[in-house]
């Protein structure tokens, strides 16, 4: 099974079948627009290094798997080890799957919460603020008397 888009190392969609191009001017900007690329570049490597420990992790496990049945041909084996190598990846995408979406969304339930509790904040802010102001008009306006 062939890795496509993000995780192919053979380069971006723009410049296919070669390393990714820089785009930046040499400027300050273009420091920036390479650290991006290289950093993208190296999320793909990395995700491209996954996937392929994660199918030698697979083909092994099916491997192990028709071990336990030494009675088996070699051709029934072979089928039998790419089948559970199969099965075995695609339970990993599916947890996998399962668990960005969860991500996302304990991502949205925090983003909510902080911004709830950051409203909480400002508003405590803004009225310790105002009592602040209205104790320290106060205490003026009783030493302004007093002189």
């Amino acid at each position: 099974m062939a890795v496509t888009g993000p995780g192919d190392p053979q380069g971006s969609p723009s410049h296919p079948g070669g390393p990714p191009v820089a785009s930046g001017t040499g400027g300050a900007g273009g420091h920036d627009d390479l650290r991006a690329e290289a950093a993208a570049g190296i999320a793909r490597m990395e995700g491209y290094l996954l996937a392929q420990h994660a199918r030698t992790e697979a083909a092994e496990a099916g491997a192990a798997f028709v071990g336990r049945f030494p009675w088996l041909g070699p051709h029934e084996a072979e089928e039998i080890a790419r089948v559970f190598a199969q099965e075995h990846l695609a339970l990993r995408r599916r947890m996998f799957q399962a668990a960005v979406v969860r991500a996302d969304e304990l991502r949205r339930e925090y983003s909510g919460r902080y911004a709830c509790l950051r409203r909480r904040l400002v508003a405590a802010a803004l009225g310790s603020a105002v009592a602040l102001g209205a104790a320290t008009a106060l205490v003026w306006t009783a030493l302004a008397r007093t002189t």
